[in-house]
Protein backbone atom coordinates (compact mmCIF):
# COMPACT_ATOMS: atom_id res chain seq x y z
CA UNK A 1 0.00 0.00 0.00
CA UNK A 2 1.25 3.54 -1.02
CA UNK A 3 0.22 6.96 -1.99
CA UNK A 4 1.10 6.06 -5.60
CA UNK A 5 -1.53 2.39 -5.68
CA UNK A 6 -3.98 4.58 -4.00
CA UNK A 7 -3.83 7.30 -6.51
CA UNK A 8 -4.26 4.45 -9.24
CA UNK A 9 -7.14 2.74 -7.67
CA UNK A 10 -9.25 5.26 -7.76
CA UNK A 11 -11.08 4.44 -11.25
CA UNK A 12 -11.63 1.10 -9.49
CA UNK A 13 -12.96 2.60 -6.11
CA UNK A 14 -15.39 4.68 -8.37
CA UNK A 15 -16.50 1.93 -10.51
CA UNK A 16 -17.71 -0.30 -7.34
CA UNK A 17 -18.98 2.93 -5.54
CA UNK A 18 -21.89 2.95 -8.39
CA UNK A 19 -22.41 -0.74 -8.01
CA UNK A 20 -23.10 -0.05 -4.49
CA UNK A 21 -25.37 2.87 -4.77
CA UNK A 22 -27.12 2.59 -8.20
CA UNK A 23 -30.19 1.25 -7.38
CA UNK A 24 -29.84 2.42 -2.83
CA UNK A 25 -32.86 2.90 -1.93
CA UNK A 26 -31.59 5.63 0.01
CA UNK A 27 -31.95 8.25 -2.71
CA UNK A 28 -35.98 8.06 -3.15
CA UNK A 29 -35.83 9.05 1.17
CA UNK A 30 -33.83 11.66 0.31
CA UNK A 31 -35.78 13.12 -2.57
CA UNK A 32 -38.51 12.71 -0.20
CA UNK A 33 -37.10 14.93 2.97
CA UNK A 34 -39.65 17.81 4.22
CA UNK A 35 -38.37 21.41 3.32
CA UNK A 36 -35.26 22.03 5.64
CA UNK A 37 -32.15 24.58 5.34
CA UNK A 38 -29.47 22.61 4.20
CA UNK A 39 -26.04 22.68 5.66
CA UNK A 40 -22.68 20.87 4.47
CA UNK A 41 -19.99 20.93 7.06
CA UNK A 42 -16.62 19.11 6.51
CA UNK A 43 -12.60 19.85 7.52
CA UNK A 44 -9.38 19.60 5.36
CA UNK A 45 -10.24 17.43 1.71
CA UNK A 46 -13.87 16.40 3.38
CA UNK A 47 -14.63 20.11 3.25
CA UNK A 48 -13.08 21.14 -0.29
CA UNK A 49 -15.10 17.92 -1.90
CA UNK A 50 -18.16 19.37 -0.57
CA UNK A 51 -17.60 22.40 -2.60
CA UNK A 52 -19.15 21.34 -5.69
CA UNK A 53 -22.69 20.01 -3.79
CA UNK A 54 -22.49 23.52 -2.40
CA UNK A 55 -23.18 25.11 -5.66
CA UNK A 56 -25.02 22.77 -7.43
CA UNK A 57 -27.69 23.04 -4.76
CA UNK A 58 -27.96 26.76 -4.66
CA UNK A 59 -28.00 26.65 -8.20
CA UNK A 60 -31.18 24.25 -7.95
CA UNK A 61 -32.88 26.61 -5.67
CA UNK A 62 -31.81 25.24 -2.97
CA UNK A 63 -30.43 27.38 -0.49
CA UNK A 64 -27.29 25.57 1.34
CA UNK A 65 -25.05 26.79 3.85
CA UNK A 66 -21.01 25.49 3.86
CA UNK A 67 -19.02 25.79 6.50
CA UNK A 68 -16.08 24.52 8.01
CA UNK A 69 -17.13 22.06 11.15
CA UNK A 70 -14.71 23.96 13.57
CA UNK A 71 -16.45 27.49 12.49
CA UNK A 72 -20.07 25.54 12.90
CA UNK A 73 -19.52 24.27 16.36
CA UNK A 74 -18.01 26.92 18.35
CA UNK A 75 -19.32 30.14 16.35
CA UNK A 76 -22.60 29.13 14.79
CA UNK A 77 -24.45 26.39 16.77
CA UNK A 78 -27.23 28.33 16.88
CA UNK A 79 -27.85 26.95 13.71
CA UNK A 80 -28.00 23.38 14.79
CA UNK A 81 -31.40 24.53 16.77
CA UNK A 82 -33.66 24.94 13.53
CA UNK A 83 -35.17 22.14 11.75
CA UNK A 84 -32.21 21.72 9.60
CA UNK A 85 -30.55 18.86 7.27
CA UNK A 86 -26.89 18.33 7.78
CA UNK A 87 -24.62 16.83 5.11
CA UNK A 88 -21.16 15.88 7.18
CA UNK A 89 -18.50 14.66 5.29
CA UNK A 90 -15.50 13.07 7.03
CA UNK A 91 -12.73 10.25 5.97
CA UNK A 92 -12.57 8.99 9.04
CA UNK A 93 -15.77 10.13 11.30
CA UNK A 94 -13.28 10.67 14.29
CA UNK A 95 -11.72 13.96 13.70
CA UNK A 96 -12.33 15.61 16.59
CA UNK A 97 -14.92 18.72 15.22
CA UNK A 98 -16.67 16.16 14.30
CA UNK A 99 -17.05 14.49 17.69
CA UNK A 100 -18.47 17.79 18.45
CA UNK A 101 -20.23 18.29 16.39
CA UNK A 102 -21.93 14.57 16.76
CA UNK A 103 -22.27 15.47 20.63
CA UNK A 104 -24.35 19.15 19.84
CA UNK A 105 -26.47 17.48 17.28
CA UNK A 106 -27.50 14.51 20.20
CA UNK A 107 -28.37 17.17 22.46
CA UNK A 108 -30.85 19.00 20.05
CA UNK A 109 -31.88 15.55 19.45
CA UNK A 110 -33.01 15.82 23.23
CA UNK A 111 -34.18 18.83 23.34
CA UNK A 112 -36.30 19.77 19.91
CA UNK A 113 -39.04 18.42 18.70
CA UNK A 114 -37.18 18.82 15.31
CA UNK A 115 -33.76 17.88 15.46
CA UNK A 116 -31.31 18.17 12.63
CA UNK A 117 -31.58 15.54 10.40
CA UNK A 118 -27.50 14.17 9.88
CA UNK A 119 -26.30 12.66 6.58
CA UNK A 120 -22.83 11.65 6.53
CA UNK A 121 -20.38 10.31 4.05
CA UNK A 122 -17.09 8.65 5.78
CA UNK A 123 -14.61 5.88 4.48
CA UNK A 124 -15.82 2.91 6.59
CA UNK A 125 -19.49 2.07 7.94
CA UNK A 126 -18.55 2.39 11.48
CA UNK A 127 -17.13 5.46 13.02
CA UNK A 128 -18.93 8.10 15.76
CA UNK A 129 -20.25 10.26 12.76
CA UNK A 130 -21.67 7.22 10.92
CA UNK A 131 -23.15 5.63 13.79
CA UNK A 132 -24.91 8.95 15.03
CA UNK A 133 -26.17 9.85 11.41
CA UNK A 134 -29.99 9.42 10.66
CA UNK A 135 -28.85 8.59 6.80
CA UNK A 136 -24.99 7.05 6.83
CA UNK A 137 -22.92 6.45 3.23
CA UNK A 138 -19.93 4.78 3.69
CA UNK A 139 -17.38 5.07 0.24
CA UNK A 140 -15.69 2.04 1.22
CA UNK A 141 -12.85 3.38 -0.85
CA UNK A 142 -10.46 1.20 2.02
CA UNK A 143 -7.33 2.03 3.56
CA UNK A 144 -5.64 4.87 2.66
CA UNK A 145 -1.77 6.12 3.05
CA UNK A 146 -1.53 9.74 4.20
CA UNK A 147 -2.65 12.68 1.75
CA UNK A 148 -6.42 12.18 0.87
CA UNK A 149 -6.57 10.78 -2.69
CA UNK A 150 -9.49 8.22 -3.18
CA UNK A 151 -11.37 9.13 0.21
CA UNK A 152 -11.94 12.59 -1.51
CA UNK A 153 -12.71 11.89 -5.19
CA UNK A 154 -15.00 8.52 -4.08
CA UNK A 155 -16.45 11.43 -1.04
CA UNK A 156 -17.20 14.08 -3.92
CA UNK A 157 -18.87 11.36 -6.27
CA UNK A 158 -21.52 10.05 -3.73
CA UNK A 159 -21.67 14.06 -2.33
CA UNK A 160 -23.09 14.84 -5.92
CA UNK A 161 -25.22 11.95 -5.53
CA UNK A 162 -26.90 13.37 -2.70
CA UNK A 163 -26.78 16.86 -3.63
CA UNK A 164 -28.85 15.98 -6.76
CA UNK A 165 -31.30 13.90 -4.43
CA UNK A 166 -32.02 16.56 -2.23
CA UNK A 167 -32.73 18.48 -5.32
CA UNK A 168 -35.20 16.39 -6.81
CA UNK A 169 -32.53 15.98 -9.87
CA UNK A 170 -31.36 11.96 -9.49
CA UNK A 171 -31.84 9.82 -12.57
CA UNK A 172 -30.22 6.22 -13.72
CA UNK A 173 -28.30 8.16 -15.89
CA UNK A 174 -26.65 9.94 -13.21
CA UNK A 175 -25.10 6.83 -11.98
CA UNK A 176 -23.73 5.85 -15.54
CA UNK A 177 -22.37 9.32 -16.33
CA UNK A 178 -20.32 8.48 -13.39
CA UNK A 179 -19.32 5.19 -14.28
CA UNK A 180 -18.09 6.79 -17.25
CA UNK A 181 -16.03 9.22 -15.85
CA UNK A 182 -14.08 6.86 -13.63
CA UNK A 183 -13.44 5.03 -16.87
CA UNK A 184 -12.47 8.57 -18.23
CA UNK A 185 -10.27 8.41 -14.95
CA UNK A 186 -8.56 5.14 -15.66
CA UNK A 187 -7.78 6.69 -18.82
CA UNK A 188 -5.89 9.58 -17.83
CA UNK A 189 -4.02 7.92 -15.19
CA UNK A 190 -2.69 5.27 -17.66
CA UNK A 191 -2.08 7.78 -20.35
CA UNK A 192 -1.38 11.22 -19.55
CA UNK A 193 2.47 10.41 -17.32
CA UNK A 194 4.30 12.91 -20.33
CA UNK A 195 1.83 16.10 -19.54
CA UNK A 196 2.44 15.28 -15.59
CA UNK A 197 6.01 15.57 -16.70
CA UNK A 198 5.97 18.45 -18.32
CA UNK A 199 3.88 20.27 -15.93
CA UNK A 200 6.85 19.27 -13.23
CA UNK A 201 9.16 20.67 -15.62
CA UNK A 202 7.46 24.07 -15.44
CA UNK A 203 6.97 24.32 -11.62
CA UNK A 204 9.60 22.49 -10.02
CA UNK A 205 11.73 25.70 -9.36
CA UNK A 206 8.79 27.05 -7.62
CA UNK A 207 8.72 28.43 -4.11
CA UNK A 208 5.17 29.30 -3.68
CA UNK A 209 2.30 27.76 -6.20
CA UNK A 210 -1.34 29.71 -7.11
CA UNK A 211 -3.54 27.52 -7.45
CA UNK A 212 -6.83 29.52 -9.84
CA UNK A 213 -10.06 28.15 -10.42
CA UNK A 214 -13.49 29.40 -10.67
CA UNK A 215 -17.04 28.10 -9.56
CA UNK A 216 -16.91 24.00 -9.14
CA UNK A 217 -13.10 24.37 -9.47
CA UNK A 218 -12.56 26.28 -6.28
CA UNK A 219 -13.05 22.52 -4.62
CA UNK A 220 -9.86 21.47 -7.05
CA UNK A 221 -8.15 24.53 -6.41
CA UNK A 222 -8.15 24.59 -2.26
CA UNK A 223 -8.05 20.68 -2.50
CA UNK A 224 -4.90 21.28 -4.66
CA UNK A 225 -2.87 23.98 -2.02
CA UNK A 226 -3.74 21.35 0.52
CA UNK A 227 -2.11 18.38 -0.90
CA UNK A 228 1.19 20.26 -1.84
CA UNK A 229 1.50 21.65 1.93
CA UNK A 230 1.10 17.86 2.89
CA UNK A 231 2.90 16.24 0.55
CA UNK A 232 5.45 19.15 -0.77
CA UNK A 233 5.50 20.88 2.16
CA UNK A 234 5.87 23.77 0.21
CA UNK A 235 3.69 27.27 0.35
CA UNK A 236 0.28 26.91 -2.09
CA UNK A 237 -2.83 28.57 -1.67
CA UNK A 238 -6.34 28.13 -3.57
CA UNK A 239 -7.53 31.37 -5.16
CA UNK A 240 -10.63 32.02 -6.85
CA UNK A 241 -10.27 34.02 -10.24
CA UNK A 242 -11.71 37.05 -9.57
CA UNK A 243 -9.78 37.23 -6.07
CA UNK A 244 -6.58 36.19 -7.51
CA UNK A 245 -6.94 39.47 -9.83
CA UNK A 246 -7.69 41.73 -6.86
CA UNK A 247 -4.00 41.56 -4.91
CA UNK A 248 -2.61 38.04 -4.81
CA UNK A 249 -1.25 38.78 -8.60
CA UNK A 250 1.30 41.01 -7.58
CA UNK A 251 3.39 37.92 -6.20
CA UNK A 252 3.72 37.06 -9.93
CA UNK A 253 7.57 36.11 -10.56
CA UNK A 254 9.62 33.74 -11.98
CA UNK A 255 9.60 31.56 -9.10
CA UNK A 256 5.87 32.31 -8.20
CA UNK A 257 4.03 29.06 -10.10
CA UNK A 258 0.44 29.04 -10.98
CA UNK A 259 -1.70 26.41 -12.27
CA UNK A 260 -5.04 27.46 -13.81
CA UNK A 261 -7.71 25.35 -14.08
CA UNK A 262 -9.55 26.13 -16.95
CA UNK A 263 -12.43 24.37 -17.06
CA UNK A 264 -14.82 24.00 -19.82
CA UNK A 265 -17.94 26.54 -18.25
CA UNK A 266 -19.13 29.52 -18.46
CA UNK A 267 -15.98 31.24 -17.30
CA UNK A 268 -13.20 29.64 -19.12
CA UNK A 269 -12.54 33.01 -21.72
CA UNK A 270 -11.71 34.56 -17.98
CA UNK A 271 -9.55 32.24 -16.49
CA UNK A 272 -7.82 31.75 -19.93
CA UNK A 273 -6.71 35.62 -20.51
CA UNK A 274 -5.97 35.36 -16.88
CA UNK A 275 -3.51 32.40 -17.59
CA UNK A 276 -2.17 34.25 -20.16
CA UNK A 277 -1.80 37.58 -18.28
CA UNK A 278 0.85 35.44 -15.58
CA UNK A 279 2.79 34.51 -18.34
CA UNK A 280 2.72 37.92 -19.72
CA UNK A 281 3.96 39.10 -16.18
CA UNK A 282 6.62 36.21 -15.79
CA UNK A 283 5.58 33.40 -13.78
CA UNK A 284 5.49 29.96 -15.20
CA UNK A 285 1.99 28.80 -15.54
CA UNK A 286 0.68 25.31 -16.29
CA UNK A 287 -3.34 25.05 -17.26
CA UNK A 288 -5.42 21.90 -16.82
CA UNK A 289 -8.28 21.82 -18.78
CA UNK A 290 -8.57 23.43 -21.72
CA UNK A 291 -5.37 24.65 -23.64
CA UNK A 292 -4.18 28.64 -23.25
CA UNK A 293 -1.39 30.03 -25.88
CA UNK A 294 2.18 30.61 -24.20
CA UNK A 295 1.32 27.72 -21.21
CA UNK A 296 1.99 24.17 -20.66
CA UNK A 297 -1.20 22.18 -20.87
CA UNK A 298 -2.75 19.15 -19.24
CA UNK A 299 -5.57 18.09 -21.00
CA UNK A 300 -8.50 16.20 -19.46
CA UNK A 301 -11.15 14.69 -20.90
CA UNK A 302 -14.37 16.44 -22.33
CA UNK A 303 -17.62 16.25 -19.41
CA UNK A 304 -20.79 18.09 -19.43
CA UNK A 305 -21.59 17.94 -16.18
CA UNK A 306 -19.09 20.79 -14.76
CA UNK A 307 -19.89 20.25 -11.15
CA UNK A 308 -17.93 16.46 -11.84
CA UNK A 309 -15.50 17.77 -13.45
CA UNK A 310 -13.17 18.72 -10.53
CA UNK A 311 -13.31 14.57 -10.01
CA UNK A 312 -10.57 14.70 -13.02
CA UNK A 313 -8.76 17.79 -12.56
CA UNK A 314 -7.66 17.02 -8.87
CA UNK A 315 -6.09 13.54 -10.80
CA UNK A 316 -3.01 15.49 -12.53
CA UNK A 317 -1.95 17.28 -9.37
CA UNK A 318 -2.02 14.05 -7.31
CA UNK A 319 0.06 12.98 -10.16
CA UNK A 320 2.28 15.87 -9.79
CA UNK A 321 2.48 16.11 -5.76
CA UNK A 322 4.38 12.28 -6.45
CA UNK A 323 6.61 13.93 -8.64
CA UNK A 324 7.42 16.97 -6.65
CA UNK A 325 7.78 15.10 -3.55
CA UNK A 326 10.13 12.64 -5.43
CA UNK A 327 12.68 15.79 -6.21
CA UNK A 328 12.93 16.26 -2.89
CA UNK A 329 13.26 12.61 -1.34
CA UNK A 330 9.97 12.95 0.25
CA UNK A 331 6.87 10.53 0.67
CA UNK A 332 3.64 12.11 0.29
CA UNK A 333 1.46 11.32 3.07
CA UNK A 334 4.27 10.70 5.76
CA UNK A 335 2.87 13.27 8.09
CA UNK A 336 5.34 14.95 10.30
CA UNK A 337 3.25 16.79 13.06
CA UNK A 338 0.06 15.70 12.33
CA UNK A 339 -2.22 12.42 11.06
CA UNK A 340 -4.40 10.67 9.22
CA UNK A 341 -7.11 11.43 12.32
CA UNK A 342 -6.79 14.96 13.58
CA UNK A 343 -7.51 14.44 17.55
CA UNK A 344 -7.15 17.84 18.57
CA UNK A 345 -8.33 21.54 18.15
Amino acid sequence: MSYQSDVLEQPQVLHQLIHTYQHHTVWSLLSEYPQRSILLTGMGASYNALYPAWFYLNQQGKTALHLETSTLIHYLPTLLERPSLIVAASQSGESIELQKLVAQIEAQRHQSSQPPVLISVTNSPQNTLADHSDVALPTAAGPEVGIATKTYTSSMLVLHFIARALAGQLYPQDFEYGDEIASQAQTFLQKRQTDISKAFNVLKASTYISIIGRGPALATANNAALMLKEGVRIPAEGYSGGQFRHGPREMIAPQIGSIVLTSPDTTLGINQRLAADIVEYGGPVVCIGQPTIGTTHIPLPEIEDIFLHPLLEILPIQRLVAQLADQQNMTPGEFRWSGKVVDQE
